[in-house]
């Protein structure tokens, strides 16, 4: 091993640095998953490899057993990484071959294969691996170009490890020692520096997706209103620019605002308009979580974009709007009171901006102000013309 004592120190010295970095980023922001599993994944790697490096070809085979083993287990943890940025996790049957892999070529039982076998095994077992997460990035990549470059990577590591079982194959590893130690000398020697920069480049573009997701996190706590955890205005600035851009599509407005809410205020304190504003935002969470998005725009005022596919029940929703946010019921002082909305909405029209949607929702909104709270009207189109129509 002596020409390649360089090769097993540098490279062990690379993982532990990674290691050490994704370690650090996942203590300071525990909500990025995907660091703690690649911080583990480099940490089995860097052992693996290490072990591989010192040891003697001909010798222990439980240890080369060991490295063997580890070469699985990193292979589905970084799988596992790349997943959990998405809230996916390594598909089952993946989780199963990597035992059962493990198992199958410990050595000094019944069922263990010959040398060409497990060589073929090896790196067949890896490419299904890492070939597992392929569907889920592939359904993911285009959510970002951080998400198309990461399928690339995970495909090409694929790709190497498919090379390498045909090249195995055409090239089996004989039964002798002689003939085992050839091949730690030769291929097996390519297939770890090919390993290596595979690795690298797996590091290299975790390393990259985990800060994309330290900055959109970052992104996404701006855009939160901290007391309803509703978005606020620059998150319904963003997803109204997502329309303009084609990300999505919204097709309809509810604008909804709380009624006599400055009396709770005046008469209870602001804790306890802060206690109703968070009852709200929850019921309504709850209610548009499959229809649209929810936020915050004012004191008491909440827009609500609607989903083109949802876009035609419009009224439907608004209704439902008006009746949770009246059967909400509150502990202690707020026990006798009564929250209404007033509700209006606008199913968008061709050629019509969201925010011209969501001042036509308003305007409704004033009317059933007007027409004495609690109720719900459409700012709708009849007969070619405009109109306000209460529901309720």
């Amino acid at each position: 091993m002596s020409g390649s004592s360089a090769f097993f120190i540098l490279i062990p010295a690379m993982y532990i640095l990674l290691t050490l970095a994704l370690a650090i980023i996942a203590l300071m922001d525990r909500r990025l998953i995907a660091a703690r599993w690649a911080a583990l994944g480099f940490f089995i790697a860097c052992a693996s490899i290490l072990v591989d490096g010192y040891r003697d070809p001909g010798g222990d085979r439980w240890v080369s057993w060991f490295t063997v083993a580890t070469h699985f287990l990193p292979l589905l943890v970084m799988i596992q990484a790349f997943l959990s940025r998405h809230n996916r996790n390594a598909p089952t049957f993946a989780i199963i071959l990597t035992l059962a892999a493990c198992i199958y070529v410990m050595p000094n039982m019944i069922w263990a294969p010959p040398h060409w076998v497990r060589g073929v095994l090896v790196q067949l077992t890896c490419t299904t691996i890492i070939a597992a997460g392929l569907p889920t990035l592939w359904s993911f990549r285009r959510k970002s170009t951080v998400d198309w470059i990461t399928f690339g990577v995970v495909l090409g590591a694929a790709a190497s490890y498919a090379g390498r079982t045909i090249i195995i194959f055409l090239n089996p590893i004989g039964e002798t020692q002689q003939d085992v130690i050839a091949f730690y000398e030769g291929l097996n020697l390519a297939f770890h520096s090919a390993s290596a920069l595979m690795g690298m480049a797996v590091g290299i573009v975790l390393m990259m997706t985990i800060g994309y997701d330290m900055v959109l996190g970052r992104m996404e706590e701006s855009e939160i209103d901290p007391l309803t955890k509703l978005g606020n205005r620059r998150r319904l600035d963003r997803q109204i620019a997502d329309d303009a851009a084609g990300k999505r599509s919204i097709g309809a407005t509810l604008v909804i605002d709380l009624d006599h809410f400055k009396q709770v205020n005046d008469q209870f304190g602001h804790d306890a308009g802060d206690q109703v504003l968070r009852a709200v935002g929850a019921k309504l969470a709850t209610l548009f979580e499959k229809f649209g998005f929810v936020c915050r725009t004012g004191g008491e005022e909440f827009v609500v974009l609607v989903d083109e596919q949802q876009a035609e029940g419009i009224a439907a929703l608004g209704l439902s709007a008006r009746k949770g946010i009246s059967s909400l019921s509150f502990n202690g002082t707020l026990s006798r009171v009564s929250i209404t909305a007033s509700v209006g909405f606008h199913r968008r029209e061709a050629n019509e901006t969201v925010r011209e949607a969501i001042q036509r929702a308003d305007q409704a909104v004033y009317c059933a102000k007007t027409d004495g709270r609690d109720r719900v009207v459409g700012a709708v189109k009849e007969r070619g013309f405009q109109v306000l129509k209460a529901v309720v």
